[in-house]
């Protein structure tokens, strides 16, 4: 909410608000006695007219403890309000809207938003997720760190591409997955997430890692919503607003290994199979021809899936061009511990190349490098088959 009026300047609700219960450069300006849930120690303009009362979180949640803490399933309540506060990106209605659909939350789209043609993602661990998490559980350490997290996000992204391109080919909506994160995110990197267990600090004494990313934790919801990507997000397929015959009829694709599918077809058994390493035109036209009446389609994971676009050399690059800004995590950043400093606190996780050099005031941020592209006529496989 703004306000604005001539020449006075634009102020935001908080900046109101503030100057209604404290003077300028006072702090703190609300305050109670510990246990208490109303607030008397106000601006004294107000002269004793004014109490605030404080609003039990558990029923009054904040987007932090909502959809990332996910407090609401571990208490058992249901709250009667949700605030869209700690989103990430450009932290504006695409990045809200966002989150309140992944938690099944918001009711405001139509039903055309619920009828079409999809290919759907399913989740999975990357062998070099799932090698990290094996090599951590034997050492008897947690999972939960920056050097698994940088693995998943740069195998989500590397099948992410294919799937992206398939879609594109079959002329269906992407259903993205309801990936995994294994450490908490911070818009900057302000504070020493690295130092409460990788979770945002004040959250890290109700453990909760790993959880279910929100959208914005891997991918950019602002550049998806620039770039008119007609996609759904993870929940899509769970929403009771979905029709039951389309899931009911959803066809799981089956990938195989190129001498394998070649077999299975010549037996007849192909109808629901496709070849690794096939580009995006093969594989829609293998699909589309025995599946295209299928409202659904399901990847059981894109490890792999294609080889490049196919057609024309023009295509690559469109497509090349239109997946650039969507292939991109937003940056991950936290500060270091003063004494230790960013390489020694790194340096269990992450390789030298990693870590690379903290930026000014001890902060350091994990940028993870996009899918390769593809390119005509040559066979370029994501990189997360390893």
């Amino acid at each position: 909410m703004v306000w604005s009026s001539g020449a006075i300047p634009r102020l935001s609700w908080w900046q109101v608000f503030n100057a209604m219960v404290r003077r300028e450069r006072q702090w703190p300006g609300v305050g109670g006695r510990r246990g208490e849930w109303i607030m008397r120690r106000l601006h004294e303009d107000w002269d004793g007219n004014l109490s605030l009362g404080a609003l039990p979180l558990p029923l009054f949640m904040n987007g932090h403890g909502y959809f990332v803490q996910a407090a609401h399933r571990s208490l058992q309540v249901s709250p009667f309000a949700v605030h869209a506060t700690y989103s990430l990106d450009n932290h504006d209605g695409v990045a809200k809207r966002q989150r309140f659909r992944e938690a099944g939350l918001w009711l405001a789209d139509g039903e055309e938003y619920f009828r079409g043609r999809f290919l759907a993602l399913n989740a999975s661990v990357p062998p070099a997720v799932a090698a990290a998490l094996g090599a951590a559980r034997s050492a008897g350490q947690s999972p939960n760190h920056i050097g698994v997290h940088a693995a998943a996000l740069r195998g989500y992204l590397a099948e992410l591409r294919d799937a992206l391109a398939l879609a594109r080919a079959l002329r269906r909506t992407l259903v993205l997955p309801r990936w995994t994160c294994y450490v908490d995110k911070l818009w900057a990197g302000s504070d020493n997430i690295i130092g409460m267990g990788f979770m945002y600090p004040g959250s890290q004494d109700a453990p909760f890692l790993p959880f279910a990313c929100p959208m914005d934790h891997v991918l950019s919801p602002a550049a998806w919503a620039k770039a008119e990507v007609d996609y759904r997000d993870g929940s899509f397929l769970s929403s009771p607003r979905l029709s039951p015959e389309l899931t009911a009829a959803a066809v799981d694709v089956q990938l195989l290994e190129r001498s394998a599918y070649d077999v299975a077809a010549a037996a007849g058994g192909g109808a629901t199979l496709l070849p690794l390493g096939a580009t995006a035109v093969e594989a829609a036209k293998l699909l589309g021809g025995r599946n295209g009446g299928a409202a659904l389609l399901r990847l059981p994971h894109a490890r792999g899936l294609l080889c490049g676009v196919g057609g024309r050399p023009a295509a690559t690059r469109e497509f090349n061009h239109f997946a650039q800004p969507l292939l991109r995590a937003p940056a991950w950043c936290a500060r270091c511990a003063k004494r230790e400093g960013c390489p020694s606190n790194l340096a269990k996780w992450l390789t030298p190349e990693q870590t690379g050099s903290p930026r000014g005031h001890g902060e350091w941020c994990l940028r993870t490098p996009p899918p390769p592209r593809f390119r005509p006529g040559q066979c370029v496989l994501n990189d997360a088959v390893t």
